[in-house]
């Protein structure tokens, strides 16, 4: 039993008002010979015995009086569903459908989709042509980010299967209800501590943010970001999912995928908007891991340089921004160490409080980036799913009241996978594709 960190409870609390599950998927060949699904569910559950992340979930503190504690859990039989689509457009839109079904991380904290076998699929790093089975990890996000979700996923797709015991806590039952009133009491007992240490903490947090102000802006407005467009809007209940898979050897060898696929985004985004003075998108970055805390890193602004339709001079120039804002995140800013020093010690009461009065039917004037991009690379290509080949991995990254289209940019092996998603209500997302990918053959 182990107490949330403030970053992770932020997150579950979030997730109660902006549904935020990671979707993370995994392509692979169809075994040959074919083998039942209801032996490939048992393999997933049994391996998912041995991944400790997958055997936690949520106890909630009465009140609120303490953020909420991992606990021990097993892995049931409703863990692993089967859907029996047959092309991997169908696959696609049940995905987006899942998201109306979040997760309840009280009482689990993950389930896996399994889908197939079925036609149509991409080959990413296979050089068949067979059928494919999509494997689908639904899970919470306060329980991995983005480097934790491909951790778990190598651990239940890897050559060597995990073994039970190896980290995680075992299930829980009997002894919960006495569990969560002595939290509740240990959260009151720390309250006074933690009132004064906020207070303290707060007020050095916002000394050291104008003196940061200071050094680098003297004349920093108090406002910024770009312009909300016609995508910073609610999403409505829709989602429209698509998928580009690439060779990395298509790209430009001279910068990294992240880069390649923010320039090809920019240009995807001037023919989808029109011209504008400034247009940034917002880059996930991922920071140094904090002990204890499951999800380490940041959203930050990144200049998509439309004062210039040359390719390599705006790859450049777009490569400069993500290097900084990497260094950065690499070096513990100092107003970041204090920010996060002060939310460690609000107390659970104010901080869930606060999430709660989040108006998400206001759209913003300004935002930090039109579209979000997120970027992960899961390894090399030596994953497999009873005994079928990996072929490419992806991921949906989640819309929000102020976010109707984000891009997923995943790689495993040679394979990038660049996945749009989106909404009816926002764009026609097969029209969006093709300027994508004529925006892909132009980098």
């Amino acid at each position: 039993m182990r107490r949330m960190s403030a970053p992770d409870a932020a997150m579950y609390w979030r997730s109660a008002i902006m549904p935020s599950d990671q979707f993370v998927v995994y392509c692979f060949d169809a075994p040959d010979p074919a083998v039942s699904m209801a032996e490939v569910v048992r393999e997933l559950r049994e391996r998912a015995r041995g991944v400790g992340d997958l055997r936690l979930r949520v106890l909630n503190v009465p009140g609120d009086l303490d953020r909420p504690y991992w606990v021990g859990s097993g892995v049931g039989p409703e863990a692993v569903v089967v859907y029996p689509v047959l092309t991997w457009r169908e696959c696609l839109d049940r995905i987006g459908e899942l998201n109306d079904d979040q997760v309840d991380p009280s009482e689990s904290a993950w389930r896996i989709h399994l889908f197939g076998p079925l036609t149509g699929a991409p080959r990413g790093c296979s050089a068949g042509e067979g059928r494919a089975i999509v494997a689908v990890l639904q899970i919470s996000h306060a329980v991995a980010d983005g480097r934790g979700t491909a951790a778990i996923c190598r651990a239940l797709f890897g050559v060597v299967p995990p073994q039970y015991g190896a980290g995680g806590d075992e299930p829980v039952s009997g002894w919960l209800p006495s569990a969560r009133w002595g939290a509740a009491a240990l959260g009151v007992a720390r309250l006074p501590v933690s009132v004064a240490s906020m207070v303290w903490l707060g007020l050095r947090s916002f000394a050291e943010y104008r003196t940061a102000v200071r050094r680098a802006h003297p004349e920093a407005p108090g406002v910024v970001g770009v312009p909300a467009t016609e995508l910073n809007r609610s999403a409505g209940p829709g989602r429209t999912l698509r998928v580009i898979v690439l060779d990395r050897r298509s790209l430009p060898p001279g910068h990294s995928v992240t880069v390649a696929a923010l320039t090809a985004i920019s240009f995807a985004l001037d023919e989808l908007l029109g011209p504008v003075p400034r247009r940034t998108a917002e880059l996930t970055v991922g920071r140094p891991p904090r002990p204890g805390v499951r999800n380490n890193f940041g959203n930050v602004a990144v200049d998509l340089h439309q004062e210039t339709d040359d390719v390599g001079v705006r790859m450049s120039r777009i490569a400069e921004e993500v290097t900084a804002a990497q260094r950065k995140a690499a070096a513990r800013d100092p107003v970041a160490e204090s920010a996060y020093r002060a939310e460690s010690a609000t107390p659970a009461i104010l901080a869930h409080w606060a999430i709660r009065q989040f108006d998400i039917g206001t759209g913003p004037d300004t935002v930090t980036g039109v579209t979000v991009v997120s970027t992960v690379n899961r390894g090399p290509a030596d994953l497999a799913l009873a005994g079928g080949r990996v072929r490419f991995t992806t991921g949906f990254p989640a819309l929000s009241p102020c976010q109707g289209l984000t891009h997923g940019v995943h790689g495993i092996g040679s394979a990038v996978a660049i996945s749009v998603t989106t909404s009816p209500e926002i764009v026609d997302v097969d029209a969006y594709v093709e300027m994508l990918r004529r925006a892909l053959d132009r980098v």
